[in-house]
């Protein structure tokens, strides 16, 4: 009887993850939480404390995703470019941009799409 109910439950347990398995993942979506944290952690610093966050090697998961789909992930942004671009640096709501602070910039196309991600350190 008992290994009756152990073969059971492991049946249940592999059928489960297999259908886990097989379900799309949304790496824009994951990119995007992730950045929404950074930048919350990154606000709510002390007036001078830096933030920790260092910018990833690739955003190509961003690519395609829509404006309003970055806009209601990172909420507004803290710089717009001449060009549509939007930016959001990663620092206390209490401090100024100093040289150092890490940008990330988001490029749109004409559809309203991200072209290109940009992660920098600002000049000033």
């Amino acid at each position: 009887m008992r290994t009756l109910a152990c073969l059971s439950l492991a049946a249940l347990l592999t059928l489960a993850t297999g259908a886990f398995a097989g379900e799309p993942v949304d790496n824009c979506g994951t990119v995007l939480g992730s950045l929404s944290v950074e930048l919350r952690l990154a606000r709510a610093l002390p007036p001078g404390k830096r933030s920790t966050y260092y910018c990833a090697r690739r955003y190509t998961p961003l690519i395609g995703a829509s404006r309003a789909r970055v806009l209601r992930s990172l909420g507004t942004p803290d710089r717009n470019s001449e060009d549509g671009g939007w930016s959001y640096l990663f620092l206390s709501r209490h401090d100024e941009v100093v040289p150092g602070t890490v940008e990330l910039v988001f490029r749109f196309g004409g559809d309203g799409a991200v072209e290109a991600v940009d992660c920098r350190r600002t000049t000033a």
